[in-house]
């Protein structure tokens, strides 16, 4: 059986659409494209959610670093990370061009059972 390592794209995409898999991490992430950094309790006030629940939506940004957080006093400002969103949009951008080749000279499985 053949098999195939993941493509590069894959391995960098994955990450980031999972972190941005939630509306509410899509919603966050809309708001702070408007912003230039944005307290986290200004967020939970745009959203329908606990601002612990916004709080655990941040950290999963964070983490996959589509967003930053600056300390300012007792609170974060946090805003897009923008050489990361220009990254996304380059591997999304590439996902999609490969799936398009692929698919104008599709060919049979070569696991196909006869």
């Amino acid at each position: 059986m053949e098999t195939t390592d993941y493509q590069e794209v894959s391995i960098k995409l994955a990450p980031l659409l999972d972190a941005l898999s939630h509306p509410a991490r899509l919603q966050i992430v809309l708001h702070l494209a408007k912003y230039n950094g944005c307290p986290a309790g200004s967020i939970s006030e745009r959203l329908p959610l606990s601002k612990s629940t916004v709080s655990q939506h941040l950290a999963k940004l964070k983490k996959a670093g589509i967003i930053n957080a600056t300390p300012d006093g007792l609170c974060q400002r946090y805003k897009i990370n923008e050489e990361v969103l220009t990254e996304l949009n380059q591997y999304y951008k590439s996902l999609f061009d490969t799936i398009l080749e692929f698919s104008k000279t599709k060919i049979d499985c070569p696991c196909s059972t006869k």
